[in-house]
């Protein structure tokens, strides 16, 4: 029996619990030794997610689609285009939503969320990246640079996990300029909290990409797209050395879960209360794309120099 999964809801400022996609195969996978074994010898594997991703391009998936609506609760009414215009439910799956239903905090030293997802902050520790649950990783092991990785010893590292059901198109959180993207290479291990639960070494060891955003308010930002089980491709809209815009679209996930990184150099954010409160217990925060989770500290009155939220 898999653990029930709390989430904040900032909205209603109460705790709920996830309705995790597709519970029972992950109970399975994630919660016998011959699911994880099938997991980690072949289901990770890039080919298993391809092939799926490919069912999900066929125009007999659309069957699919008012089944997921109900089961998890998808607003419709948010949807630029109606259900009829989806030739697939990879096509329902990246969908795209009204501009008013994800409104874009203009505020400039605010912090928004590139995405919606499910939040948490992590305490990074000279390279050290310590989450309250789950398994600790260095910058290096994400990074795959050794120089990149020292520039962020003792940052903020935010990871925004998307589940199946939210809007997989995420933003830029703020403007400024894009340095060219970087691939690397990995499996596909999913990102349920089941698969965090169980300590699977996912942000090192899934296929990811990342680029430096020199903001006007943050600093250099990392911005990291990590692939997982079952996401079919993660499409950028590549502007290298160009000019960036807060809330402008960066790209989208096709079907399945997903994850964005965001490191910051030290001593340039801090969360608003509720998310650090949270973080700590090792809860994760439903944010929205656009909203406001935190401010530069160079806006804050009478920050002292150095200081670090966590």
């Amino acid at each position: 029996m898999s653990p029930r999964i709390p989430l904040y809801n900032r909205r209603s400022q109460a705790i709920e619990y996830e309705q995790v996609f597709e519970d029972k195969v992950m109970d399975f996978l994630y919660g016998t030794r011959l699911g994880l074994f099938l997991e980690k010898t072949i289901l990770s594997k890039s080919v298993c997610s391809m092939i799926y991703g490919l069912l999900q391009d066929r125009a007999s998936s659309t069957e699919k689609i008012p089944a997921f609506i109900e089961a998890y609760g998808v607003d419709v009414t948010e949807l630029e285009d109606g259900l009829e215009s989806f030739n697939s439910f990879n096509d329902f799956f990246k969908r795209r939503l009204k501009s008013t239903a994800r409104p874009i905090n203009q505020e400039p030293e605010v912090l928004i969320s590139p995405c919606d997802g499910r939040m948490l902050s992590y305490e990074v520790d000279e390279e050290l990246v310590i989450p309250v649950k789950g398994k600790s990783f260095t910058l290096f092991d994400l990074l795959q640079d050794k120089l990149l990785a020292q520039q962020y010893r003792g940052g903020t590292c935010l990871v925004f996990r998307l589940a199946p059901v939210d809007y997989h198109r995420f933003c830029y959180l703020d403007s400024g300029s894009q340095s060219k993207i970087k691939s690397i290479n990995g499996v596909l291990h999913s990102v349920s909290p089941l698969s965090l639960h169980k300590l699977i070494p996912v942000f090192t060891e899934n296929y990811r990409e990342y680029t430096t955003l020199a903001t006007d308010h943050f600093g250099e930002v990392l911005h990291i797209d990590v692939g997982a089980l079952v996401v079919g491709k993660i499409n950028q809209h590549e502007v290298n050395g160009a000019a960036i815009v807060r809330g402008q679209e960066k790209g989208y996930f096709e079907f399945g879960g997903s994850t964005i990184i965001s490191l910051f150099k030290q001593g340039r954010v801090v969360l608003d209360e509720d998310l650090i409160e949270q973080s700590l217990a090792g809860v994760e925060s439903l944010v929205r794309m656009g909203e406001r989770i935190g401010e530069a500290i160079e806006s804050l009155p009478n920050t002292p120099k150095g200081f670090y939220p966590f």
